[in-house]
């Protein structure tokens, strides 16, 4: 494989439309983060891990160890959120308050730290620095 190989090409595309969504999902469940956003979250999660895992020969090594550790961090506090919400879904109609108050408060006490989180990696530029970083070897 060449560096402007066509598969190199679409690797880099592809990652860069993932990355671009991940980003998007993140601002905007940092700023409403409702059941619909962190599902959107997770799953823009995901496919961009699988993006890492697809083209894994495309991008730096250690690069990739870092992002996918970082983002699997979002997903285990994001997983804590869903969890809760299933929950909750699942409770609905019925009757358990004593169980609606404790996973409402649970939920809430992720979701300060789902909060603290995006501010950091907004904080950070976190895109760009991805970004940048998996384009050492000529990536995103």
């Amino acid at each position: 494989m060449t560096a402007n190989s066509p598969i190199r090409e679409y690797a880099v595309e592809q990652m860069n439309h993932l990355l671009t969504n991940l980003a998007f999902q993140v601002h905007r469940a940092g700023k409403l983060p409702g059941p619909e956003q962190i599902h959107d979250v997770r799953v823009s999660i995901r496919r961009f891990a699988q993006g890492l895992i697809l083209y894994a020969g495309f991008f730096p090594e250690w690069e990739v160890k870092k992002v996918r550790k970082r983002l699997s961090r979002m997903m285990r506090l994001t997983s804590e959120i869903r969890n809760r919400d299933i929950a909750l879904e699942f409770l609905g109609s019925h009757k358990q308050v004593k169980h609606r108050k404790r996973l409402v408060t649970e939920r809430l006490a992720f979701q300060r730290q789902f909060a603290q989180m995006v501010v950091r990696w907004t904080g950070r530029d976190f895109s760009a620095k991805w970004r940048n970083s998996l384009s050492l070897r000529g990536g995103v």
